[in-house]
């Protein structure tokens, strides 16, 4: 039992390095290994940005908050709000580049 604790849990840490961002779609809740039996890690609301790792069937591993557990497939969806929204320059032009110069 303890080897494979020790075993998903490595697992899950080296899983996290390649972890890319999604979106809760529902409100969810992040356990300790993928089991709905499993101890509750944390409750994540709906609309929260999380690092999701690895997906199997119905269980992702996921980080909130520097937190890592396990959580349902479909509480996870689409991430819709950007990491990174350009800033539009509303000034004249950029002399010397002769065009107008958008961030």
């Amino acid at each position: 039992m303890i080897r494979a604790s020790l075993a998903a849990a490595f697992c899950l840490l080296a899983g996290l390095a390649a972890a890319r961002p999604a979106m809760t779609a529902e409100d969810a809740t992040m356990r300790a290994a993928p089991s709905r039996h499993a101890r509750v890690v944390q409750r994540i609301p709906a609309h929260a940005q999380i690092d999701v790792s690895d997906c199997g069937e119905d269980w992702c591993a996921a980080s909130w908050r520097d937190i890592d557990g396990f959580v349902r497939v479909e509480a996870i969806g689409p991430n819709e709000a950007p990491l990174y929204r350009p800033r539009r320059y509303y000034g004249g032009p950029v002399f010397g580049l002769g065009f107008y110069h958008h961030w």
